[in-house]
């Protein structure tokens, strides 16, 4: 029997997502071509594409839409209908979707408008609201390619990932998966099989990774709210580069049974799952679901009821620290200036605002997060492309070709391991040290520093990871919000010297980037 070629199994996998979007909603080849010839911003054509009531319903977040069901505003096939469409043309334009089922979505819509008539009661708190869910995330009777041709050839799945049984059961409408990369653990959205995800703010640049496609759809408000992954920044850099709201829990908070990559079973920085979305309501109410579900009776979790900060915060004084930069990359300057900007308006505020120095950043990366990330030297994602005879893309084979990276044995896994915890309690002991600063002696609440030293890159140009990854090797909570946009004034300070190599390249990355995008920043 002939071996079937990844080019085939690609176009068969694209043909079929492109016979999933309705033809009144598929924009005429032509008309998209010139489109996208016109302008890189495409996030500004939304408008002309949808219809001013779709826009209503589509500008909402997760948080906002429930509410507006619940009180009758909008049916739930309404909402669907609505985000079922702009998530077509936002895929459209930036090839952000893999699998669409919205056939399945409004049968699912019409379901719950029903129960809500007949019984007066939301089946949850997401009744009625589109979540979309990153492709490795396991949705009955749908694919996961998880980025591979060779995961392509398999079955559909029979189940669903517990997270996404979770916000089914909580009223979700699921209607699309969003796109991933090759590999997973890489900070750009492309495979052979779906291609490349581009950033809606500027088709130049991509749309960070590996969660690049909810962070895409999202920010083009294809998506109330978004479920995503993180290991390295894979929540947070693709929200950061498409100017919405990302958070990263620590391990043990979400499900993650059911999600399908060729790390599964690698503990010693884990992965964990988590939301993508417009709000700091709609990732709050994210975790809320999950912990009212109690999903520790399922899977070994923390047993630990979500509990808001939010009131508390609002009427008391917090201890913030603000870390520029990570003595390693300075961020361009728009972000060291925004990130100045909200520290200044804290302090205005009646915040105590200090500056906290990073320990040992680059150590981290070169001597304890590079090394434990591919501990098999990539031989499962070699594995993994060779099933489906594809080729390996530029920003995996850039990771695995590293020369740190090396197939390790128990013994150096366990060397790793013990440095890793030793340097978490070095990490904890800093932390503690902030109270040095504070008027009541007491350590920080929370620091505030870049989401990345960039907002944005070129196609297959790798970013200095350690802004996101620190916080994966340390599995502290770690959040993202836009504050602010790219300024034509922004500019490096008269006569910067680049601290070493990486400093020099993500300097010459700053002429990438077009006045007008947002910034984010992490706390």
């Amino acid at each position: 029997m002939a071996q079937v070629s990844w080019q085939d199994v690609a176009e068969r996998f694209q043909t079929h997502r492109a016979s999933a979007i309705p033809a009144k909603w598929v924009i005429p080849p032509a008309k998209l071509d010139e489109t996208l010839r016109s302008t890189n911003r495409v996030i500004d054509l939304l408008p002309s594409l949808l219809s001013h009531h779709e826009l209503q319903i589509t500008a909402l977040g997760a948080s906002a839409l429930a509410a507006k069901i619940r009180a009758g505003e909008y049916s739930c096939l309404q909402v669907a209908e609505a985000f079922c469409h702009q998530a077509a043309v936002a895929h459209q334009l930036t090839n952000c979707l893999t699998e669409i089922f919205f056939t399945e979505a409004l049968e699912q819509a019409r379901q719950l408008d029903h129960v809500l008539q007949t019984t007066g009661k939301p089946i949850g708190p997401l009744h009625g609201v589109p979540v979309s869910v990153k492709d490795h995330f396991n949705v009955k009777g749908q694919h996961t390619t998880a980025g591979y041709i060779s995961f392509g050839q398999l079955p559909v799945k029979d189940s669903d990932a517990h997270i996404v049984a979770l916000l089914r059961n909580a009223g979700a409408v699921l209607y699309a998966k969003t796109n991933n990369p090759q590999c997973m653990v890489v900070l750009e959205t492309v495979s052979n099989i779906y291609g490349r995800t581009v950033n809606p703010w500027n088709t130049k640049l991509g749309a960070g990774g590996s969660s690049g496609g909810e962070g895409a759809l999202v920010a083009q408000h294809g998506s109330a709210l978004g479920v995503a992954s993180d290991m390295e920044g894979s929540i947070r850099v693709p929200a950061a580069f498409n100017g919405v709201y990302g958070f990263k829990p620590s391990v043990g908070r979400v499900p993650l049974f059911g999600l399908e990559c060729t790390m599964v079973g690698f503990e010693s920085i884990m992965a964990v799952a988590g939301p993508i979305g417009r709000s700091v309501d709609d990732l709050e109410l994210f975790f809320q679901v999950v912990s009212d579900a109690k999903p520790w009776l399922t899977e070994p979790l923390l047993a630990t009821p979500w509990t808001s900060q939010t009131e508390s915060m609002q009427s008391s004084k917090l201890k913030i620290g603000i870390m520029t930069w990570d003595e390693v990359v300075l961020p361009h300057p728009y972000i060291t200036r925004v990130i100045g900007e909200v520290a200044a308006k804290l302090k205005e505020a009646g915040h105590e605002v200090f500056d906290f120095k990073p320990y040992d950043h680059r150590r981290a990366w070169d001597e304890i997060v590079l090394p434990l990330y591919f501990t098999d030297a990539g031989l499962n994602i070699k594995k993994a492309l060779l099933a489906g005879n594809e080729p390996m893309l530029p920003a995996a084979r850039c990771l695995i070709e590293d020369p740190i990276v090396k197939n390790r044995s128990v013994e150096e896994i366990w060397k790793l391991n013990m440095a890793r915890d030793i340097y978490r309690a070095d990490y904890l002991q800093k932390w503690a040290e902030t109270g040095t600063a504070t008027a009541s002696g007491e350590p920080m609440d929370v620091l505030i520093c870049p989401a990345a030293p960039v907002q944005g890159t070129p196609h297959d140009v790798k970013p200095w990871w350690g802004y996101g990854s620190q916080w994966n090797l340390l599995d502290y909570p770690a959040g993202v919000m836009p504050a602010g946009k790219v300024l034509e004034s922004d500019a490096y300070p008269e006569g910067y010297q680049p601290a070493n190599e990486l400093d020099k390249e993500n300097m010459e990355l700053c002429k990438c980037t077009l006045p007008g995008l947002i910034a984010g920043a992490r706390d």
